[in-house]
């Protein structure tokens, strides 16, 4: 009777555990959904909640599970767009295993990096946030709990990364004071940015959002599609007013060859136009180099003399395919830094919106102005698009800087 007893009350403890940690893989998974919802951009601070919940965890596994719940909630939208993007070249379970794949691989440090002791906890749970952040976990380290400093601590740049990090050591290791002490940083620092004026010159600088349909395949090129594009880009271009900056989409003008090309003629001579009355454009452009290789995913500036700012680390799989031909070239290591308008651009093109580490690079060289350019032509039914924007708010929140995107939807 006893042992039966002793079996009963195993089973009912083993359940509530269950349910407990059931509860916070649905937890995680919540933390997830708070991006990619339009008009919430500050919704994206609950991501921080998922470390403190990955530390209740009873167990190795169920810690992995909830890092899980939360890749995979908060990127709901890549089987569905990666479905899209790859429909010519890919079956429709690719998509699908890309989505689980990510997931596992943004999920595996929590897992390995788990402990049930807080002291423990309170080096791993930092090690882990770092591995997802850095190469290279980090070149498909998307919605990282650290973006989260800037809705929390908005204005504080590396200093608000730390008080983050820090405060969630201090809440595993249950130094409530402290934590307290941070929490008001936090709501200092949230009104002081909600006070914070922007500059003058910032009014001159805006992003044009466009609603182009896909340019063309590499296989079935649409050169009258790609004589219209170019024909609206220019004349949006065209009208801009004396003094102002304008930023474009990533991708929407043809591809453009720096020697002997008619759209790069074009360009030098809107350029030209846009020069003489003090404005600027940045337009989205696949740059070809001089021997006809080393396809570039970058803006093209006109109106200045800046090279073009080029992509550093572009989607895997997508477009980054060191195995092909049609690669486009990738810069992990380079700054994402230029100087447009007089004035220092830290830049992220598309994918890069999502990562951490090439955005803290920008950030260490103390730019003046942070701009997103992406084309989710393929996304455009799905979140991805505004995970976009709710993270490079937030890093722009976080350092004090204003934001100009521009998206193709």
């Amino acid at each position: 009777m006893s042992a039966e007893m002793a079996v009963s009350g195993w089973a009912r403890s083993w359940l509530k555990l269950s349910d407990r940690m059931a509860l916070l893989v649905a937890g995680g998974s919540l933390c997830g959904f708070a991006w990619g919802h339009e008009g919430l951009h500050s919704l994206a601070g609950l991501a921080a909640a998922m470390p403190l919940l990955w530390s209740l965890a009873g167990s190795r596994w169920w810690a992995g599970m909830i890092a899980l719940a939360y890749y995979l909630a908060a990127s709901r939208g890549l089987p569905f767009g990666a479905g899209i993007f790859f429909a010519e070249s890919a079956p429709l379970w690719f998509s699908w295993a890309l989505w689980l794949a990510a997931g596992l691989v943004n999920a595996l440090p929590w897992l390995l990096l788990w402990s049930q002791h807080p002291r423990r906890q309170a080096w791993t749970m930092p090690a882990a946030l770092a591995l997802t952040a850095l190469p290279p976990v980090g070149f498909i380290g998307w919605v990282n709990p650290l973006t989260a400093a800037g809705v929390l601590f908005p204005g504080l740049g590396f200093v608000g990364l730390a008080c983050l990090v820090a405060s969630l050591v201090l809440a595993v290791l249950r130094r409530w004071p402290a934590v307290a002490i941070l929490a008001s940083v936090a709501v200092a620092s949230n009104i002081v940015a909600l006070q914070a004026k922007p500059e003058p010159w910032v009014s001159a600088w805006s992003g044009q959002d466009t609603a182009f349909a896909r340019l063309q395949t590499a296989a079935a090129p649409n050169f009258l599609a790609e004589g219209q594009r170019m024909a609206q880009v220019l004349m949006i271009a065209s009208q801009l007013q004396p003094g102002r900056v304008l930023v474009m989409p990533e991708t929407v003008l043809p591809r453009v060859r720096q020697v002997n090309d008619f759209n790069a003629s074009m360009l030098a001579d809107l350029s030209a136009q846009l020069k003489a009355k003090g404005s600027a454009v940045l337009i989205g452009a696949e740059v070809v180099g001089p021997a006809g290789h080393q396809l570039q995913n970058a803006l093209v500036v006109l109106g200045d003399e800046s090279a073009p700012l080029v992509q550093r680390v572009p989607v895997p799989i997508g477009m980054w395919r060191p195995w092909s031909a049609e690669s486009i070239a990738a810069d992990p290591l380079a700054s994402g830094i230029a100087l447009v308008a007089g004035r220092k651009v830290a830049y992220s093109i598309c994918y890069e919106q999502l990562l951490v580490y090439p955005m803290l690079v920008s950030l260490a060289h103390s730019p003046d102005v942070l701009v997103g350019a992406a084309n989710d032509w393929w996304a455009r039914e799905t979140s991805i698009p505004t995970i976009q924007g709710q993270a490079l708010d937030a890093w722009g929140a976080l350092f004090g800087l204003p934001v100009v995107r521009a998206t193709n939807i």
